[in-house]
């Protein structure tokens, strides 16, 4: 009867513990803590910026990281000595083609699209630079052709009394420069360096005219 009535006693505690909520608490053991941490680290890395993983990811090799610096320089070139045949940077508009270099200086990826696009241009550029003008490095080449225009009159920048070099920098950045944003003068750019079909081909008139 005594054991009856204990065990009664014991099974109206519990429900009675169970009925106000009562519950048991489990110290977190150092696996859990691991765990919690590794789970707030990963949480935390979704909360970045596809432009911040973009960067910590994407980087440019020695060789697309020169290409691209000459691209640029070529065409921060054309801006400051060729800025009143540039159709969209004129009427004080300059703005509109320097802020697209800082719009990809921003954008890795970006960088190396242009970078290897440009490749073709590149090498044939290098080229000339060597039969024509090996005292110079390439960027000090591009930049004397800039600042010529004309052609200097022995076929260094461009043959039959041309300056290729010239037309073809001014060309793409003048037909780049009517486009409204940034990612549709990005794209022109790269169609240009890639020749595409819906580019106007100034890398085929480079070439071309040019042996």
């Amino acid at each position: 009867m005594n054991k009856f009535i204990k065990l009664l006693i014991l099974i109206s505690t519990l429900f009675i513990l169970c009925c106000k909520g009562y519950k048991v608490t489990i110290e977190p053991t150092n696996d859990t803590q691991r765990y919690s941490r590794a789970k707030r680290d990963i949480d935390d890395l979704h909360k970045e910026t596809d432009k911040e993983i973009k960067e910590k990811i994407i980087t440019l090799s020695n060789d697309e990281k020169k290409k691209f610096n000459s691209l640029k320089h070529a065409f921060n070139q054309v801006i400051e000595k060729l800025q009143d045949q540039i159709g969209g940077c004129q009427n004080g508009n300059k703005s509109k083609c320097d802020n697209f270099w800082s719009w990809i200086d921003g954008d890795p990826q970006k960088q190396k699209e242009l970078a290897n696009a440009f490749t073709t241009a590149y090498d044939f550029l290098e080229k000339k630079r060597n039969e024509k003008d090996n005292g110079k490095n390439f960027d000090q080449y591009i930049s004397e052709a800039l600042e010529c225009k004309n052609s200097d009159g022995n076929g260094k920048y461009g043959g039959a009394g041309t300056n290729q070099i010239e037309q073809f920098f001014r060309g793409i950045l003048n037909d780049m420069s009517t486009d409204p944003n940034n990612d549709k003068m990005f794209a022109r750019l790269k169609d240009e360096l890639l020749c595409t079909e819906n580019s106007s081909k100034h890398l085929d008139g480079l070439t071309s005219n040019w042996q």
